[in-house]
């Protein structure tokens, strides 16, 4: 990651707001899971799944950002 690239920042940060929200969901899914809260569980899959999809899109755009060469560093 490069501090001084807005995209690296914004990329970043998104997936870390992403990943807690999956860890947050997550751990609501094994509370009920564990507690054997049929409905809840029913409703948290499909949320963890798009939560999960989500991780997986930024991180995929991540690992794009980076393979690209930067044009200021490239000047250097």
């Amino acid at each position: 990651m490069h501090h001084d690239c807005p995209e690296c920042v914004r990329l970043w940060n998104e997936y870390a707001l992403a990943t807690r929200h999956y860890l947050k969901l997550e751990g609501k899914l094994q509370i009920a899971d564990i507690s054997h809260d049929d409905r809840t569980v029913s409703q948290l899959r499909p949320m963890l799944e798009e939560a999960a999809t989500e991780r997986r899109d930024l991180r995929r755009q991540i690992e794009e950002h980076e393979t690209h060469p930067r044009v200021d560093a490239a000047r250097a």
